[in-house]
């Protein structure tokens, strides 16, 4: 099991807040909630002096409310997950919410195990990023590994481009054609020279660069994970040879061989 991941949750009602500190076996899945406030200010406090990997908040609070105290975090800690909770299935709230950097926004009253899935997620996905930045470290692994984005200096489109990529990623047909004719609605030529310009690579090779990360950080976090599953994620569908094979030629391993690698890397 990796490190403990450390939770606050942030609501005006303490019933609430019992019953998602007390009632759940989060010890149980290596997560320990760490602080209960009943309000944001109180939360914002504790988060100023304390570690905090996860913050599930209320959207309607005295004072402050969900979406602020999330943005004020965010400010601090770019880093930190984010799960608003609300009792209003209301669009507009979840969708403010998103775009201020929820990981997720789930309604009352919670479903336990929904609830459990989402907070599994956000650890799991940090704990993908934890591993993989120790092994940026590892100069014996750097040649397996893509090179580092720069600052998100981007042009609007460029960002745009990003972002499709991010959305799309387990899309078989994503391409910078697909991208042209689906999302932005511009020339192909254009955006292929402003890419290449701007971010210092072709398309196809940034691609395949985030479809290759995507795959090793699904193997590097579960060992159990199936070949095809991974395949199917980082946007090779059905085909898991082909995948195998593309995965072979980037790193120097087969997808079975980077999951011994790994494994035998994590017990040193």
């Amino acid at each position: 099991m990796g490190n403990v991941y450390r939770m606050m949750v942030v609501d005006d009602e303490r019933i609430v807040r019992e019953a998602i500190a007390s009632h759940i076996r989060w010890e149980d899945h290596g997560i320990t909630v760490v602080k209960t406030a009943a309000n944001a200010v109180e939360a914002l406090e504790y988060f100023q002096e304390n570690p905090v990997d996860l913050i599930l908040a209320d959207i309607k609070m005295p004072v402050m409310d969900g979406i602020a105290l999330l943005k004020r975090v965010k400010a601090l800690r770019e880093d930190v997950d984010f799960i608003i909770l609300s009792g209003y299935a209301d669009f507009g709230y979840a969708q403010e919410a998103l775009r201020a950097g929820a990981r997720d926004y789930l309604l009352k009253p919670l479903d336990e195990a929904a609830l459990v899935n989402v907070v599994l997620k956000c650890k799991n996905d940090r704990e993908g990023r934890q591993f993989l930045s120790s092994l940026w470290q590892n100069p014996a692994l750097s040649r397996i590994l893509p090179k580092k984005e720069q600052g998100s200096r981007y042009s609007q489109t460029i960002q745009k481009i990003l972002q499709v990529v991010q959305e799309e990623i387990s899309n078989e047909e994503l391409s910078l054609k697909w991208i042209s004719a689906q999302k932005l609605f511009l020339n192909e030529n254009y955006l292929s020279k402003v890419f290449q310009k701007e971010v210092g690579q072709k398309f196809s090779a940034y691609l395949l660069d985030r479809r290759m990360m995507l795959a090793m950080e699904m193997l590097a976090r579960d060992g159990d994970a199936l070949i095809l599953d991974v395949a199917r994620a980082a946007g090779f569908g059905e085909n898991s040879q082909y995948f195998s094979s593309s995965f072979k030629k980037y790193t120097g391993y087969t997808p079975t061989e980077y999951k011994k690698y790994i494994k035998e890397a994590k017990e040193k």
